[in-house]
């Protein structure tokens, strides 16, 4: 046989002569090879390291080749299967190929023909690293558009992105509600080598326990009331992709038994059924609650927790990087006026501080809702004030109190930007008052916030 490119191939037939005499003949060539006789032991093999390619038997006790393509796959979608079979019907190779099997050989093996198939695959896998590197070098130039913010822990959360989209790990995402989680979410999954296959969402907090589970893993026609067909679940539908649990938080623990299962091993079972299903999935999960007090609690599974919390990324809260605010609603007021194709005006000054400064418990979905509903009052003019919502305006009290108190101590705001105008006020109120809680609470702002200000200015 020609020498083709070393790769890492792995043979497994019941029969032991058959397993050997392809092992010596495939080392002879140069390749590194292992061998075996029982099925299980591949699975064990590709759990302590990466192979390229496995032969394998079509008809085995326990475990056939059909089944352990599966569980390959399911380990590592990247290894190309090749099926022998000692038939050599047509119905075995559609079947071999229908699995996923990327050729197959018939018994007795012809040398001149395994050759070529190990060229094509080389060839196969040459292309895919191609690809990959091609894919790496666009990741350097991440979409931010769905991620506004110049903050340091945006930074910090852009480059995470680029490092973590590539892997397989499983990702929990924690934050508030309107932070920006499935958008993360959306992300791993668009710069991730699966990005051509499905990103499949589910709010588990939108569903009873017993609809959940059907809705992840399916059900059998009959398995009850109501359930006049088959249907697939989101993980057989997220097959090859990925799944996004939102709110997995609110998820039952006898669901969370089902799904830890999917996670060690891709196998689960639909709902009323007896057949073992398995899949190759990614998943990311979210959620808004503290996790580690749930399982404290007995609230969660402290397995699936950690089998979940692989990588982990923490959104902060829009009032903890206020100076991301600005950048928002300019994002926000462009992308309507392309939406609507009409010019939007941004807001005026005194607006613009007011939204600068507000708690927005809501977070990033609240400041846009306000936006959109602003622009609507507003028309063409810049938004002012009075175009706010009512909430919002009763905190312009305390902005406009904090200035009165500026413009007593003998500081001017005229002329000034935003910026400036900020500025001054809070190293007045900061030289005014004992303690920075003292001068939040007379600006009506966090003092967290006025720790970032401080720290902005003296970068």
């Amino acid at each position: 046989m020609n020498r083709v490119k070393q790769l890492k191939i792995v043979v497994v037939d019941d029969e032991e002569r058959a397993v050997a005499g392809l092992v010596e003949l495939l080392k002879l060539d140069g390749f590194t090879v292992a061998g075996y006789s029982q099925p299980a032991r591949v699975l064990d093999h590709l759990r302590r390291e990466s192979i390229d390619i496995l032969l394998t038997d079509l008809k085995m006790p326990e475990i056939d080749g059909i089944e352990l393509l599966q569980r390959v796959k399911a380990l590592d979608v990247t290894v190309s299967v090749v099926m022998i079979t000692g038939q050599g019907t047509v119905d075995d190779a559609v079947a071999a190929m229908k699995a996923g099997a990327d050729d197959y050989l018939v018994k007795p093996i012809n040398i001149d023909e395994l050759e070529i198939i190990l060229a094509r695959l080389r060839e196969k896998r040459e292309l895919l690293a191609q690809n990959l590197i091609l894919r790496e070098a666009s990741r350097a130039q991440i979409d931010q558009s769905d991620f506004i913010g110049r903050s340091l822990v945006m930074e910090k959360i852009f480059r995470a992105l680029r490092d973590v989209a590539p892997t397989m790990a499983s990702v929990l995402i924690e934050g508030e509600t309107g932070t920006g989680k499935e958008l993360v979410a959306r992300a791993l999954h668009r710069l991730g080598s699966r990005s051509e296959k499905p990103l499949i969402t589910i709010n588990c907090a939108a569903l009873h326990e017993g609809l959940l589970e059907s809705e992840l893993f399916g059900h059998v026609k009959g398995s009850f009331t109501g359930a006049v067909r088959n249907k697939q679940g989101k993980f057989a539908l997220a097959d090859g992709g990925t799944i996004f649990l939102d709110e997995i938080g609110d998820m039952a623990l006898s669901v969370q038994a089902k799904l830890l299962r999917v996670l060690v091993s891709g196998e689960f079972q639909q709902v009323g059924g007896e057949k073992t299903h398995y899949v190759d999935v990614r998943v990311l999960a979210a959620t808004n609650k503290d996790l580690r007090a749930a399982v404290a609690a007995g609230e969660f599974r402290e397995d699936l927790y950690y089998r979940l919390n692989v990588i982990q990324f923490t959104l902060p809260p829009l009032r903890e990087r206020p100076g991301d605010v600005a950048l928002l609603i300019k994002y926000f007021c462009e992308k309507i006026a392309e939406r609507e194709q009409r010019q939007v005006a941004f807001p005026e000054r005194a607006a613009m501080l007011l939204l600068e400064s507000a708690p927005w418990p809501g977070n990033v979905r609240e400041l846009e809702n306000v936006i959109e509903r602003a622009v609507i009052y507003a028309k063409e003019r810049p938004i002012a004030v009075e175009d706010l919502p009512e909430h919002l305006q009763s905190h312009n009290g305390a902005v406009s109190a904090a200035a009165e108190k500026v413009i007593e101590g003998g500081v001017s705001l005229a002329g000034l930007t935003i910026k400036e105008m900020e500025k001054q006020m809070i190293e007045a109120a900061l030289e005014r008052c004992p303690s920075k809680a003292q001068a939040a609470r007379e600006l009506g702002i966090s003092v967290r916030k006025i720790e970032y200000r401080i720290k902005e200015w003296n970068s």
